[in-house]
């Protein structure tokens, strides 16, 4: 049974409520922080040792053995639905196109000045699939082709697998983006391991991908060792409707996010109380003919929240607290003048404009900043796997400007009492 959380923003305690709501959904437990921090550090200190102990309690994995083996994938393929094989490759082939149009707009070149920016790709990626209570296929195309459009040739996936078992859309996925090096391994230990390397796991350069709480916190502690792309928690969306809106399919929207995970956030916002209402009852009438109902249910219940507000103007400040990862302008409209203004890792405007359809086969990556990340961060794009790099080549006999950066560099090392800086520059001049 669901129990709508509603509040109301003309209730005096309305910011006081809400403000609470944020602080829970963005909170890490000490115990969960502790455990990753064990997990790490017996990944750095044993190994592969400590990598089969933890997959053996976490997964009931027996084996010695974490890479998928060809002899596994032949099989897997072997057996694998054709008719979904076609729309893996569908879905990918719209997502590398996309990723490939932003790898090609970018300005790298260019760089004949004396002071300028360079660019490089970075050497290899390691790719987390999460895999436990479900498994995302398609979150191997939405990692892989950013990466590959920039000509990366070294990813590699860590993902749970169940008693060994590896879910066979994995490996499919992995096949259709041609990637052979596939582990089984999940959670904190898997983000250590590729960041510390193993006898088996092969170090990586940046781990992107999502997970579940103790994989955001290991990404979390171990970023700085290793790239991270962010620190991508549970999933989230909010919708913002109005009278106008279709509660149809906001409350499938709503579910659909809500069977992610039990710690996924559905947010409704709307000006209209009849619209949150047919919502409502729409989501109690089908959640229970759904596979996930449990999920849903508890996700809505933990970490729902149905908003009633006067009028639009008031959702901006709603919304760009919560900076949502997904928002659902879920109303056709030309003149909503705060759209440009709202914070959210993936805007999605109009009825028709189905999260669903950018889950899977749109082109821009659905590993997207939670937790109000998307203040700050942006999705996974090309340029999480380009470095930028400071690039001077000066040439005192063709710059004008030569004799005026030694003169001032002198005076600004020695205010500072860093005299070896101004001579290194003074003897610039001596020939």
């Amino acid at each position: 049974m669901i129990n709508f959380r509603e509040l109301n923003s003309e209730n005096i305690e309305f910011n006081q409520i809400f403000d609470s709501f944020l602080s829970k959904r963005n909170s890490v437990s000490e115990e969960v922080s502790s455990k990753v921090k064990d997990i790490i550090f017996q990944i750095r200190t044993h190994g592969d040792e400590a990598l089969k102990s933890f997959t053996r309690e976490f997964d009931n994995f027996e084996g010695e053995e974490f890479l998928v083996s060809q002899k596994e994938i032949n099989q897997i393929l072997k057996d694998f639905d054709s008719s979904l094989m076609k729309s893996f490759e569908f879905a990918f082939d719209k997502i590398i196109s996309y990723q490939s149009s932003c790898f090609e707009s970018l300005t790298l070149d260019g760089n004949d000045q004396e002071i300028t920016r360079k660019f490089r790709t970075i050497n290899s990626v390691g790719m987390y699939i999460p895999g436990g209570k479900a498994s995302y296929p398609s979150t191997v195309f939405m990692g892989a082709a950013p990466a590959l459009a920039c000509g990366i040739k070294k990813i590699s996936i860590a993902s749970p697998s169940q008693k060994g078992i590896l879910n066979p859309m994995v490996i499919a996925a992995a096949q259709v983006v041609g990637i052979d090096k596939i582990y089984k391994i999940g959670g904190a230990q898997a983000i250590a391991a590729f960041a510390f390397g193993t006898a088996q796991i092969s170090k990586v350069e940046k781990i992107i991908g999502p997970g579940n709480v103790f994989v955001a916190e290991a990404k979390k502690q171990l970023y700085g060792e290793v790239g991270i792309d962010s620190i991508a928690g549970p999933s989230e969306i909010v919708v913002l409707a109005d009278s106008t809106s279709d509660p149809e399919t906001i409350a499938w929207d709503l579910m659909a996010q809500s069977e992610h995970d039990a710690d996924a956030s559905s947010v409704l916002i709307s000006t209209s109380e009849k619209m949150i209402e047919k919502v409502k009852g729409i989501i109690s009438s089908e959640v229970t003919s759904l596979a996930r109902c449990s999920i849903i249910e508890e996700s809505i219940n933990s970490n729902g929240l149905f908003i009633k507000i006067n009028d639009l103007s008031e959702a901006k400040e709603i919304i760009n607290k919560l900076a949502p990862e997904h928002l659902h302008i879920a109303f056709d409209h030309h003149d909503y003048l705060d759209e440009e203004e709202l914070i959210a890792g993936l805007v999605l405007k109009g009825r028709d404009s189905a999260n669903s359809f950018s889950d899977y086969v749109l082109g821009p990556s659905h590993i997207l900043p939670t937790n109000s990340s998307s203040r700050f961060s942006s999705p996974l794009s090309v340029e999480d796997f380009l470095v930028s790099y400071s690039y001077v080549a000066l040439d005192r006999k063709n710059n004008k400007n030569f004799k005026e950066y030694i003169e001032h560099t002198v005076k600004i090392a020695n205010a500072e009492g860093l005299t070896a800086h101004a001579i290194a520059a003074k003897k610039r001049l001596e020939s």
